[in-house]
């Protein structure tokens, strides 16, 4: 065998190692919420195996961000605020929503042979990235311990990593709160080949698209207007009510008042003023004309 066949053999074989990839296509928490590994385009055809246009979505974990977000060969190196502001445009939903003890159902297209499993995955709490803890796969992709499978290229397969009870999530990604990522990957020697997928923790109902909660408008409660109170009774009390409004029968209660109290004022002021016009009558005696029919005379008689 001459050195051009050899040199030419060895280029062929390091090409096709190198060209080895996988792609995280699709993720599923288990609250809902669907995404994707960051970089993955869904416009990349998924029936081939060449470098391009077949690998372009693929990523790599080597070079600067070898520990972080990987890179792909079609746009470079990921970037994690970008890249989950375009999966949120792309799915036109909310990130996939994961609780403590859930998981991420996610689909591996492998692109060739060494785009196979199995896979580790590993979680950073924080969004950043930057720091990992592994989780446990709970269905993994078929593969050797360098990460082929020659009877698994262009094929999708299911991986499920599971959420750990206590995980908290509280990273702030593409205006996004509580935000998790998730990193998947193969032992491949010219990889690791896999992804990362910025995942949410659920706050249960109500998480709507992941955006920071607005507070509740607080409704002030009105309180019922109590009846003006009658003359001497107290009028009906208002329900009570933080705003002066549900201090509207007060209000009632305080008019019953003072009309009763008038009233009883009114009322002993009658009486009084009746006694004392008795007793005078008395002191003073009535007196009645008199016409004498005989005498005609006029007199006055006690």
């Amino acid at each position: 065998m001459s050195l051009k066949v050899v040199f030419a053999t060895s280029a062929l074989l390091a090409a096709q190692l190198v060209s080895g990839h996988a792609a995280i296509i699709k993720a599923v928490g288990d609250a809902g919420g669907t995404g994707m590994a960051l970089g993955v385009n869904p416009d990349t055809p998924r029936d081939g195996t060449r470098r391009n246009p077949f690998q372009s979505d693929s990523t790599r974990f080597r070079g600067q961000s070898a520990k972080s977000v990987g890179e792909t060969i079609g746009a470079g190196t990921n970037n994690a605020e970008q890249g989950t502001a375009k999966i949120m445009d792309i799915t036109g939903d909310q990130l996939p929503q994961v609780t403590p003890g859930g998981q991420l159902q996610m689909t591996v297209h492998q692109v060739n042979a060494d785009g196979a499993g199995p896979f580790t995955c590993m979680i950073n709490g924080d969004g950043t990235a930057q720091s990992w803890e592994n989780i446990q796969v709970t269905q993994n992709v078929d593969g050797n311990r360098r990460g082929r499978n020659n009877a698994g290229s262009a094929s999708d397969h299911p991986l499920v990593a599971s959420i750990p009870a206590n995980q908290q999530c509280t990273g702030t990604v593409a205006g996004q709160n509580n935000v998790c990522m998730v990193r998947c990957q193969n032992p491949a020697n010219a990889g690791p080949f896999g992804g990362v997928i910025p995942v949410q923790m659920s706050t249960g109902a109500g998480a709507g698209n992941g955006t920071a909660p607005a507070g509740n408008t607080p409704t002030t409660p009105v309180g019922n207007t109590g009846n003006a109170g009658n003359t001497g009774n107290a009028g009906n009390a208002g329900t009570v009510g933080n705003t002066p409004a549900g201090n509207t029968g007060n209000t009632g209660n305080r008019a019953g008042n003072r009309a009763g109290r008038q009233g009883g004022r009114n009322g002993n002021n009658n009486n009084n003023n009746n006694a004392d016009d008795d007793a005078a009558a008395a002191s003073k005696g009535a007196f009645v004309k008199r016409i004498d029919e005989k005498t005609r005379a006029i007199e006055f008689t006690a």
